[in-house]
């Protein structure tokens, strides 16, 4: 199944270094609703999966996928931005580090499903919302790329609840 846009993601050489943008990235870099929480949801889903449901296991890994690239391309943006790319949430609390508290461990196909949706859900406002305050035309490009990606992954999630 297809997860990820043929669409290539902008180049992130020539950005403007620009910290107070890359504190807002951070909060989908390693916030509660962000790429490294989403990574780890699915992987622990895929696995839980994997014998009660082979195929939404395999789509959940290759979204999983997807994701790492989104977390890595997010560091080099946040780095290129001047700050280095540490696992916080400089937005909550002052820095809180991410845990595995923000990771929905449910074990039921559907409920998963129904959570993973919410999930992106709430990815795709984040990342508007970001594109909306933050000023510089390659950050919102690149932001952009990434969410069109996380509407592939809304679009699955929506499909495979929708056969259940």
């Amino acid at each position: 199944m297809k997860c990820q846009s043929e669409y290539p993601y902008p180049k992130l050489d020539s950005i403007v270094r620009n910290p107070q943008s890359a504190r807002l990235i951070m909060h989908s870099y390693a916030g509660d609703v962000s790429e490294d929480t989403a990574i780890h949801q699915y992987l622990f889903q895929s696995v839980i999966l994997k014998e009660k449901d082979e195929e939404v296991s395999e789509i959940l890994e290759q979204i999983a996928e997807v994701e790492m690239h989104h977390f890595q391309y997010l560091a080099e943006l946040i780095q290129q931005l001047g700050v280095y790319p540490v696992f916080v949430d400089p937005i909550v609390d002052k820095n809180e580090f991410w845990t595995s508290r923000y990771v929905c461990y449910d074990v039921e196909v559907e409920d998963i499903l129904e959570m993973d949706m919410e999930a992106e859900k709430k990815a795709i406002m984040q990342y508007q919302s970001l594109i909306h305050v933050i000023e510089d035309q390659q950050v919102k490009e690149a932001l952009r790329r990434i969410v069109v990606d996380e509407k592939i992954h809304l679009e699955i999630f929506e499909k495979l609840l929708s056969v259940r």
